[in-house]
């Protein structure tokens, strides 16, 4: 791998951690710069669009890594995909000591309404809770399950318990027990998850 590209890749996991831990506003460039190692002329370079086309890779990116996540959880019924995908993301919040929640939330509540990030926001929520709906065959469950995760991971991060996500895990299992759209014997896989169809951040 090149130098350059390898500098623009280090800018954008560095950008992915800070603005999933303070959000945009709180993310100064000079600090990305710092924590990156990145030359001072290095952002428009490889960013012409400056701060928001990095911070819009950068949740990309994160998006990738919740795609990582559930293509590691694949196998058994849906609700053990889930169970897994949510121990999954809650192991990842108690190894960050509770700065890390959902990878997009933060900067999707400060720029929900508003263009271009909340709008990529937005298109990565569809686009998870659109694999959900793929996962178990019905999309209005899917919202309730998109909103049960979402929910446990913010309860969880300013409780700083993994216990939201637990009760989410048995939340989601009397759920999709009641469903008769989700068979708990059908073997799970979404096709948006599949590693061999994962598409590079």
């Amino acid at each position: 791998m090149k130098k350059g590209e390898e500098t623009r890749l280090r800018m954008i996991a560095v950008t992915a951690a800070a603005v999933e831990e303070k959000g945009v506003a709180a993310t100064g460039v000079t600090e990305l710069l710092e924590r990156s190692g990145a030359p001072r002329g290095s952002l428009y370079f490889h960013f012409p669009g400056g701060k928001d086309e990095l911070v819009e890779a950068a949740l990309r990116q994160s998006a990738g890594t919740l795609d990582d996540l559930m293509a590691g959880s694949l196998g058994g019924s849906p609700a053990d995909v889930i169970a897994r995908f949510l121990g999954a993301l809650a192991d990842r919040q108690v190894a960050s000591d509770f700065s890390k929640g959902c990878p997009i939330a933060t900067v999707a509540l400060e720029t929900a309404g508003t263009d271009p990030l909340g709008g990529v926001c937005a298109e990565i929520y569809t686009a998870w809770e659109a694999s959900l709906a793929e996962l178990l065959g019905d999309a209005a469950l899917a919202t309730e399950v998109f909103a049960l995760i979402e929910g446990a991971l913010l309860v969880g991060r300013v409780r700083r318990s993994r216990e939201p996500i637990d009760a989410a895990v048995r939340a989601v299992r009397k759920l999709l027990a009641r469903s008769p759209r989700t068979d708990p014997t059908t073997l799970a896989r979404s096709p948006r998850s599949d590693p061999t169809t994962l598409e590079a951040s």
